[in-house]
């Protein structure tokens, strides 16, 4: 998989989607989870970003990382998608995961929810 995501990075690939939400516009807020993979998110993500507009939503990212964080992918984000309102991210270690419930419920009250 590691292999494949370095691939698509390199490649600037963007890989299609098996599936669509044909009712995004009644979407507020959207809460955007991936990997990290290679220090970005998956290529898939972008495809996301590139086939919605997300202009006047609000976008809550949240990653799994084994050790490098967000890697500045909010601001990706923000970039990609410049009329939506990107928050505070969250990064959980790998190591972590099991027990990051506390952590998650302090991020989304940061977030306002």
């Amino acid at each position: 998989m590691l292999d494949q995501a370095q691939e698509d990075m390199n490649n600037d690939a963007r890989p299609e989607l098996s599936t669509t939400i044909d009712n995004i516009d009644e979407y507020d807020t959207i809460f955007l989870g991936y990997p990290i993979w290679w220090g970005d998110c998956p290529m898939a993500i972008y495809t996301f970003l590139d086939e919605y507009d997300l202009s006047g939503k609000t976008i809550a990212p949240f990653c799994t990382s084994g050790g490098s964080g967000l890697s500045g992918t909010p601001e990706e984000i923000q970039d990609e998608e410049p009329n939506a309102t990107v928050t505070e991210g969250l990064s959980i270690s790998d190591s972590r995961s099991s027990n990051s419930r506390s952590q998650v419920q302090n991020w989304l009250s940061e977030i306002g929810f």
